[in-house]
């Protein structure tokens, strides 16, 4: 076994799309990453830089991360992807119980395209 990546809070892979640092990014393919989409239960974490498609990115697994809310976000709320890369709060009934959690909000948005502090949970 060779180890690949130092505990793991840091990984590289490559843009299967444009990405905007500050982006939950989900797997698309192998060591592929694309915006996360609503609900999605792939997302890998988040990108520290921009990079346009075919480029390398660098996406944070884990830590604190500052990220846009798709709507009002309470701190101490559990949050999911939300479309275009962006968090909301997560909600059984609205996920269908099967979007996963990908933070717990640590500061609160009071709208759409605020930013909101996360503790990563990927």
């Amino acid at each position: 076994m060779v180890l690949e990546y130092v505990e793991g809070r840091f990984i590289k892979a490559t843009a299967g799309a444009a990405i905007t640092a500050g982006q939950l990014v989900e797997l698309t393919g192998d060591e592929t990453v694309s915006p996360a989409s609503a609900g999605s239960t792939k997302v890998l974490g988040v990108a520290m830089k921009d990079a346009a498609a075919g480029e390398l990115v660098t996406v944070i697994t884990e830590g604190v991360v500052r990220v846009t809310a798709a709507g009002a976000i309470t701190a101490g709320t559990k949050v999911q992807a939300a479309a275009g890369g962006q968090v909301d709060a997560w909600s059984a009934a609205a996920a269908g119980d099967s979007a996963k959690i990908v933070g717990l909000a640590i500061t609160s948005a009071a709208a759409a395209g605020d930013k909101v502090k996360i503790k990563l949970e990927v």
